[in-house]
């Protein structure tokens, strides 16, 4: 986990601990803690660790942040997608600093996360992650500020000749984003959760979307579902440009200049529930491949949602047993490294499947890889070969490793199939270092 390297914590042996820490939990992501290490006293080491007074989880971020910028520059766009998480503890009633996160017994806290992408969709790295707890019920306008402070921030971070679009679902359709954005020099994409009123010809979005004019269509995939295969849809595509009024409790501030974008299925299959959005966004799209950038961007939204659910279902955080919200706090923000990575690797394999698996993989797991997949081979004397796989293969294997089938129609594993083949193949990486230790250099 070399994105652990810089982070300092004004201690280098914290630091080091640190680095130990990352690559315990990246080599058992999806065990407790006790079982990420190696023994009794590392365990306790880890706990140290996540409790010492020196360790904050943005200190921990930092090297991940960092290295998350140094991927960004040089792109000259770049797709933030924002959303909050809750975190439950409900058996920590010991645990200090928890809150309400929704029903009347639940305790826990709250992971607001940033994820930077390219404009295809691929992974990053985190650049901002927020954590609160309630205490009582918190106002809600005090809650609403963490969408633009999201945004003020990224854009504080990212390269100034990187355009930033930051990309939200409906709770983050405030009217107080929109005029940061514009302050700060950023975009947003937003889906509209509000018929909001507008100055101009047109009372309302809802008026003027009535007499948007049809930019042309768009062909999208809909994945599969519990209950529907992944099917094609064709998507009209509608536009507006609008000035929204500022509400109530604005007044003096001035109206924000936004497109409005519809997008919405032709035709739908019996049964199905049409595909539709509409979006509110700094972005043009006066023209139908405009309209369709737009959509296309927002439909990365749903990244930062696999990002949460493989911190929650792959590290399973929420059965971590630590006595502080701090503690967990720290713990949490250490696993978005490692679940960062299983992202990445996952559209990366997508977006260049041709590409040899060293885009991803060190030499050693990749022959671990290559190890665990034609183990009975190897063990009948079959020689490693001397090129890696492609980046397409690897994905399969993995996810072998992690219980796909690989079946003809079963498509490419999931999210949570790759983190169990990540966590398998680190024993038969150990095993292929194992049996071909490098030399030592003598010191003549």
């Amino acid at each position: 986990m070399h994105e652990c390297g810089r982070a300092k914590f004004g201690d280098e042996r914290v630091t080091q601990r640190f680095i130990k820490v990352v690559s315990a939990l990246a080599e058992h992501p999806g065990t407790s803690l006790v079982q990420a290490a190696e023994s009794w006293g590392e365990a306790k080491g880890i706990y140290r660790f996540f409790n010492n007074a020196r360790v904050f989880s943005d200190r921990i971020l930092l090297s991940h942040r960092k290295a998350t910028v140094e991927r960004i520059r040089g792109q000259q766009i770049v797709l933030v997608a924002q959303d909050t998480t809750t975190l439950s503890f409900n058996t920590l009633r010991a645990t200090r600093g928890l809150g309400p996160v929704g029903p009347a017994d639940s305790r826990g806290f709250f992971l607001h996360s940033g994820l930077a992408m390219d404009v295809g969709g691929v992974p990053l790295g985190l650049l901002t992650a927020r954590f609160w707890a309630r205490d009582g019920e918190e106002p809600v306008e005090k809650e609403s500020r963490r969408w633009l402070e999201t945004v003020r921030e990224v854009r504080g971070i990212v390269p100034e000749d990187t355009r930033v679009v930051v990309i939200g679902d409906r709770e983050s359709d405030i009217f107080a984003v929109f005029t940061e954005a514009k302050r700060v020099g950023a975009d947003v994409l937003v889906r509209a959760t509000h018929n909001r009123k507008l100055e101009g010809e047109w009372p309302d979005l809802a008026a003027a979307m009535q007499q948007a004019r049809l930019l042309g269509t768009m062909e999208v995939t809909v994945p599969r579902g519990h209950e529907h295969p992944e099917r094609q849809a064709t998507l009209a595509l509608h536009a507006q440009e609008v000035q929204l009024r500022p509400p109530q409790d604005q007044r003096g501030t001035e109206p924000v200049t936004m497109t409005v974008v519809s997008a919405s299925e032709l035709d739908p299959p019996a049964g199905e529930k049409a595909v539709g959005w509409v979006l509110l966004t700094t972005l043009q799209a006066a023209t139908a491949e405009q309209a369709a950038i737009v959509v296309r961007w927002y439909s990365c939204r749903w990244r930062i949602e696999r990002f949460h659910y493989t911190l929650k279902s792959g590290c399973q955080i929420e059965k971590l047993q630590l006595e502080t919200q701090r503690r967990l706090e720290n713990a949490i923000a250490t696993y978005c490294i490692v679940a960062w990575r299983v992202l990445h690797f996952a559209y990366v394999a997508r977006d260049n499947p041709d590409a040899p698996c060293t885009l991803v993989f060190t030499e050693a797991e990749w022959k671990g890889l290559y190890l665990a997949i034609y183990r009975k081979a190897f063990a009948a004397g079959m020689d490693m070969p001397q090129e890696p796989p492609k980046l397409s293969t690897a994905v399969i294997w993995l996810g072998r490793l992690g219980g796909f089938l690989a079946r003809k129609d079963d498509g490419m594993p999931g999210v949570k199939v790759l983190w169990r083949g990540f966590q398998r193949l680190e024993i038969f990486t150990a095993a292929w270092i194992a049996a071909h230790p490098r030399p030592k250099v003598g010191k003549g």
